[in-house]
Parts: structure tokens; sequence; C-alpha cells
């Protein structure tokens, strides 16, 4: 029986950043992917809460998606690419309501934003991209859904 245990936000830094740098990423955090600690506030009472960092298999998951963020930071011109969203835990996923298989669970997707163009014209690069039909891409008026299902084993292509 493998015993699971919750890594800190310093050791999580450290092993997904060891291995974003093996894998050969450039411009993405280990805290991007994972917005470990932040608090939110509910309506009336403050109700914080500490997110988790993901498990340790889903790195693979993450180094593929920053390896498509990185081909759309470079798409059209070189501008940044802002993650507003990307790993979930199941008990923040549920709170703010997300769907209960939603691809942010998997280290496999990420809310986005790039700088210098509509989210319309973000998900046009992404619909560009060589790997296209692994991918979802959804349209929001203030960012890009990105996801790498089929690159992980579900269903792909999906759009919305």
């Amino acid at each position: 029986m493998t015993l699971a245990f919750a890594m800190t936000k310093d050791e999580w830094v450290e092993v997904c950043g060891e291995a974003l740098e093996a894998g050969g990423i450039e411009h993405f955090h280990p805290l991007e992917i994972c917005d470990v600690g932040r608090e939110s506030l509910g309506t009336k009472l403050y109700q914080p809460w500490k997110l988790r960092v993901p498990p340790l298999h889903l790195i693979h998951n993450a180094i593929l998606l920053c390896r498509v963020l990185l081909d759309l930071r470079s798409s059209r011109r070189v501008m940044p690419v802002r993650v507003n969203s990307w790993y979930r835990d199941s008990s923040y996923n549920h709170r703010i309501g997300g769907v209960p298989r939603s691809m942010h669970l998997t280290c496999g997707a990420a809310d986005v934003v790039k700088a210098g163009f509509t989210p319309s014209e973000v998900a046009d690069m992404l619909e560009a991209h060589p790997d296209s039909a692994q991918f979802g891409i959804g349209r929001y008026k203030t960012f890009t859904h990105i996801d790498i299902r089929g690159m992980i084993g579900r269903s792909a292509p999906a759009r919305w």
C-alpha cells in the first residue's frame, strides 16, 4: 500500500521546479500550476481554505500542458501567457462550481490570457496548433480554456 502525503508549498516548488527544468520548460513557475495557499472570501463570512498541491503523478500532465502553452506564447508574436486557473483539487473545484470530471483536476487544463490578444484570437491560435485534435478549447469572454484531454487518455476534441 502506498501512503499519500501532503507536500508543503516549498516541497512542491522544489520537486515540480526540478521536473520543469528537466523537461526544458521555461517561463512557467510551479506555483502557477497550483495556486497553493490562496484564500477566498465568502459572501458575508471570511471562509479561508488552502488549496492542496497536485499529486506527484500529475507533474507529467503539467509538463505536457506547459509545452502547449509555450507554443501559444510564441504563436503569431511572442507575448506572455498568464494562467488564471490551472490545477484544482476536488474540494476547491466543487466550491467554485467546476464540473466533477474537470480537466483542471488532472493538471491538464488551464484558463489563460495571452497579452495583446483577445480570448477568441487565443482560441484561434490553439485551433491552429498541430495537436489541436487532442485539445479541449473553451471560448469565454475574458479568458480561453485549454486542456490536453486527448494527450492523457480522455475523449477529444472538445469545443465550447
